[in-house]
């Protein structure tokens, strides 16, 4: 009996010693507690969290050095950082715990104090075990660190973690970039890791790999996704050196909080302002970016504001799509020398390989005489093509027969497809969602006018991808579509929803051939400005800064 009592004691000492440690913490609240209560006087809750903070200390110690055995001193402050976030939500859950079961259920107040101490107890040991003090993590860390990280050495190879929420097999002109950035990275001896959101996420990419994983997926449809992958983002950073950030949502304020919590070095590429974008995408504003910056707003929107800017001015350095986005930094609050301008390219597309064949039976299925125009965008009210919708009427009537062409799915499908059979043109316009790049491209190629009506653009893809197609276009006088088209050389600018002026730029060109080859003639050789070997040169030389 006694050799069976003694072997499940061994089998079971960690969460003995847990027991012990945290009912040795848990002594020191309660005694505290009533000390603090009872002979000081003070406020049941004032003493509650006292008591709670000391014996969160105590707890510490003992669970690290002595239940779990962890004896590293390198990253005993990450520990501390993460165990004190862990004790503040403690902290909250066992107040409110206390209100509800002293003040609302009439319990006495040591009783209580019992019942929540047992419930965080049980909740924290699994976060200790498995995240704070995980042998696993340890054994990793190790193995990196004797192995892994001499070889790095050895090789002296810079080591980036690319934290995007778009990647391969997501489509789209963006995720197709960053592919290629990847591939020109590696090229030049830097040792990448990606996190990313994705759909349709296999078994393989659910098991964490971090050490020998390129890739790492994130499954976007689930609840927990944020959690995830912050925690997955988390682990990754510990073997980067630097993080690259493609957005200012949920990934840019995850290498915030790893750059307070680790003091992480991260680099932002700067494309497009997640507040405004989010305010007006859900409706709540209809103001331009650029008065948006310095207009006060609800908490909500403010809120937003504040979390975008704390992404932004901590960063080690903003990646500028265009001067346009520049200018947004720094009204934002970002000092001028921490922002470098490097433009989005295009002739990373050499690698597209668009068949002839493939683009003549586009002109076939949707021309067939008639002109075809083309948008490439997400459905977003700022986009504006509701209003190239609305004066296909007016344009057919003067030009005849008429193809227009919408790529790109988001909130305003619904409301499109409507105004089309409003209009009764239904017939003519077509919804084809969202498609792969090499897929957008050849339709591109097979438009006679690429219009985009939009009102803000970073630096557009899509007017680069049009550029390189040689398809005339037609666009707004925002953001960095100036960078881009100079009215009346490289393309026809006009004001945002302006139909009359929408109208007669889409009859000049798609009326005057010569008009359309000498645009796309001089949008062909302005693409020398957007060079890909010059947009990788430069990020390589501020990852190599900045690690």
């Amino acid at each position: 009996m006694l050799k069976f009592l003694f072997r499940q004691i061994y089998n079971n000492k960690r969460i003995i010693k847990y027991l012990i440690s945290g009912g040795t913490a848990a002594f020191v609240d309660i005694v505290l507690l009533y000390i603090f209560t009872d002979f000081f006087g003070l406020w049941y809750l004032l003493s509650a969290i006292i008591s709670f903070l000391i014996a969160y200390f105590v707890s510490f110690y003992l669970q690290k050095f002595w239940t779990f055995r962890d004896n590293t001193l390198h990253n005993i402050r990450r520990q501390m950082i993460i165990y004190f976030i862990v004790g503040v939500t403690n902290l909250g859950i066992n107040t409110a715990g206390m209100y509800l079961l002293v003040d609302k259920f009439k319990r006495h107040y040591l009783i209580a104090q019992i019942i929540m101490g047992a419930l965080i107890s049980f909740s924290s040991y699994l976060i200790y075990r498995f995240f704070i003090f995980s042998k696993k993590d340890n054994s990793i860390n190790k193995k990196y660190n004797k192995n892994s990280m001499e070889d790095d050495k050895e090789n002296k190879r810079l080591k980036v973690l690319i934290a995007t929420g778009i990647y391969p097999p997501d489509i789209g002109g963006p995720a197709t970039i960053i592919k290629s950035l990847v591939k020109s990275l590696k090229e030049n001896n830097i040792k990448i890791k990606i996190i990313s959101y994705g759909d349709n996420i296999n078994l393989e990419n659910k098991k964490i790999k971090f050490y020998d994983k390129e890739l790492y997926l994130v499954d976007r449809k689930k609840i927990t996704r944020h959690i995830k992958y912050f925690l997955a983002m988390y682990k990754l950073a510990q073997w980067s050196q630097v993080i690259y950030v493609t957005d200012i949502y949920s990934v840019g304020y995850f290498a915030y909080l790893l750059h307070k919590i680790m003091g992480k070095k991260y680099i932002v590429r700067f494309a497009g302002d997640s507040a405004w974008e989010t305010s007006a995408a859900n409706g709540w504003i209809n103001d331009y970016i650029i008065d948006f910056q310095n207009k006060k707003y609800n908490n909500k929107i403010e809120k937003l504001k504040t979390k975008r800017k704390k992404i932004l001015i901590n960063a080690d350095k903003i990646i500028a799509v265009s001067k346009f986005m520049s200018k947004i930094a720094l009204i934002i609050g970002v000092k001028k020398e921490n922002i470098e301008v490097i433009y989005n390219s295009v002739d990373f597309n050499d690698l597209v390989d668009i068949k002839e064949k493939e683009v003549e039976e586009i002109r076939k299925k949707y021309g067939l005489g008639a002109k075809i125009i083309i948008t490439s965008c997400r459905l977003t009210p700022w986009k504006g093509v509701d209003e190239i919708i609305k004066i296909l009427p007016d344009l057919i009537t003067k030009i005849g027969r008429l193809s227009f062409i919408i790529i790109g799915n988001g909130r305003e499908l619904d409301k499109l497809k409507k105004l089309s059979e409003k209009l009764n043109i239904r017939d003519n316009v077509f919804f084809l969602g969202r498609l792969k790049h090499e897929e957008t491209l050849k339709y591109i190629k097979a438009a006679d006018l690429y219009i985009l009506n939009s009102n803000y653009e970073g630096l557009s893809h899509a007017l680069l991808d049009a550029m390189y197609m040689k398809t005339p276009i037609l666009s707004t006088k925002v953001g960095g579509n100036t960078e881009l088209i100079q009215s009346g050389k490289e393309g026809i600018l006009v004001e945002y929803n302006n139909k009359e002026e929408l109208l007669n730029s889409c009859f000049s060109i798609l009326n005057n051939y010569n008009l359309a080859q000498e645009f796309t003639n001089n949008a062909k050789r302005k693409l020398i400005n957007f060079n890909w070997n010059n947009t990788v040169d430069r990020t390589v030389k501020l990852l190599f800064e900045y690690a």
